[in-house]
C-alpha cells in the first residue's frame, strides 16, 4: 500500500465520522418529541461526541506515513490537492519515495 492510499483512507474515515455524527444530530433534531428525555440527551451527547472526534481527527489525525507531519490542516484549507508531504516530500500520487 503506497503512502497516498494510507492518507486517503485516513481522510475518508475521518470524513465518515463527521458525516455520521452530523447525520445523527440531524435525525435527532426531528425526533426530539418522540424519544424520552433521558434517551434523547444520551443520544445527542453521543452524536456530538462522534462529530467532534471526527473533526479533531480530520485536522490533526491525518499524518504523513513516512515522517509523521500533520497534513490535515493543509488538506482542509488548501485550495489544491496535496501531492507531496511538505516536510519529507514523499509522493502521494504513485507511492515513489
Amino acid at each position: 500500500m503506497n503512502p497516498g492510499e494510507i492518507v486517503r483512507r485516513k481522510k475518508n474515515l475521518c470524513l465518515l465520522l463527521v458525516a455520521v455524527g452530523f447525520g445523527a444530530m440531524a435525525v435527532l433534531a426531528f425526533m426530539e418529541k418522540r424519544i424520552p428525555p433521558g434517551w434523547y440527551k444520551a443520544l445527542v451527547s453521543g452524536a456530538v461526541a462522534v462529530f467532534a472526534v471526527g473533526n479533531v481527527l480530520l485536522y490533526v489525525g491525518i499524518r504523513c506515513p513516512k515522517c509523521g507531519a500533520m497534513l490535515g490542516v493543509r488538506m482542509m484549507f488548501s485550495g489544491k490537492a496535496i501531492d507531496r508531504c511538505p516536510r519529507c516530500s514523499v509522493d502521494f500520487r504513485d507511492g515513489a519515495e
